[in-house]
């Protein structure tokens, strides 16, 4: 699904935005402090309904306002989200409120690329653990559910583990048999969909990092063959101790191998950058092998990117029918390999949050 239009109030600088006839690729330039992250802040936030920038919503809503507004119409569908500083949302599509952002992010699978994405590859499991949830969330029809299940288990079980003295395991024994069944089940859902992930996700690092082979290292959180309700007894003790639960699939990790060790020590900052869109790239190629398309906020293109990696990256998003949402301060080498691909784009400038449709140039 691509937008065609998109309306943005009160997101930091940018009081208001309307944007319309939104094309395949859309082009926004401008110096630093411009506004150029925050209107693709405002569409991760309509997307997800959380920036990728701050978990507090009165930290991007323009200050001395009380709430911050985002509106897309994507062909047949209307959507929006309103934040308040107080920490509520109202989210609705074609006129109808909904309850759960879950609704809304189906409507509208969308991935970031941005400077920070080495992290990714730098940092703890949770951001790889995020990324493989992210595609489970989007092919898989059942994880969802099966996560809800598995979370609401482990909340009760680690408030039983903070708030009752020297709980046993009788105590647990309910809630160690949810995180075990529907523990299992992620578990089997994240091995399925991984299996398929490599092969999508080898055809694109041979595209973008073809010197390095690499392999994703799945870690399940716990031993899988000793099972999740053996481990969960097993552990009891130190859980109590610790206050917390320490095995299962929330506790899961990615790893990524090369012939010389972890990719995270061996590889250069620009091969990691390489590796995480290699990443990401085939989760796009993944759903759209499934008919759906991925929204993809590309921030800063040009920096630490050489010309050949820009225009691979822009070739492959094309191919795999993305809509892009892209940033640079050099735009006339992003319009260049845009022009020399023959792929529509839209240009807008941004200056001081005001962002304006400017015509694009052809370049010989």
């Amino acid at each position: 699904m691509s937008i065609s239009r998109l309306h943005i109030e009160r997101v930091r600088n940018i009081q208001t935005a309307a944007l319309h006839q939104l094309q395949p690729f859309n082009v926004f330039y401008g110096q630093n402090g411009s506004g150029k992250t925050s209107l693709l802040e405002a569409i991760h936030i309509l997307a997800t309904g959380r920036s990728f920038r701050t978990h507090i919503p009165k930290n991007y809503i323009q200050t001395q306002q009380a709430d911050a507004l985002i509106f897309a119409q994507a062909h047949q569908e209307k959507m929006g989200i309103q934040k308040f500083a107080t920490g509520e949302q109202l989210i609705k599509v074609n006129g109808d409120s909904i309850a759960t952002q879950g609704q809304l992010a189906r409507l509208l699978p969308l991935q970031l690329i941005d400077p920070q994405s080495t992290d990714l590859i730098d940092n703890g499991a949770k951001p790889r653990r995020q990324l493989l949830d992210w595609l489970m969330f989007h092919v898989e029809p059942d994880f969802y559910h099966a996560w809800q299940y598995y979370a609401r288990a482990l909340k009760q079980r680690n408030t039983l583990l903070k708030t009752k003295r020297q709980p046993t395991l009788a105590d647990l024994e309910p809630w160690n048999q949810m995180l075990a069944e529907y523990g299992e089940l992620l578990h089997s859902q994240r091995l399925s969909v991984l299996q398929q992930w490599q092969t999508f996700f080898l055809h694109d690092l041979q595209m973008l990092l073809p010197e390095i082979a690499v392999q994703i290292d799945y870690r399940a959180g716990f031993h899988p063959e000793l099972g999740l309700a053996n481990e969960l007894q097993h552990a009891h003790s130190k859980d109590v101790e610790r206050r917390y639960t320490e095995y299962g699939p929330h506790r899961a990790d990615l790893r990524f191998k090369t012939a010389l060790g972890d990719a995270d020590v061996v590889l250069s900052r620009g091969q990691k950058k390489l590796l995480v869109m290699a990443l990401k790239l085939s989760q796009i190629a993944m759903l759209h092998a499934s008919n759906k398309e991925t929204v993809v906020l590309l921030d800063d293109l040009t920096a630490e990117l050489d010309s050949t990696a820009q225009r691979r990256l822009i070739e492959r998003l094309s191919q795999l029918g993305s809509q892009v949402f892209l940033t640079t301060l050099d735009h006339v080498a992003v319009q260049q390999h845009l022009n020399d691909l023959s792929i529509s784009y839209q240009l807008f400038n941004v200056d001081k949050g005001q962002i304006h449709a400017v015509e694009p140039t052809i370049y010989n």
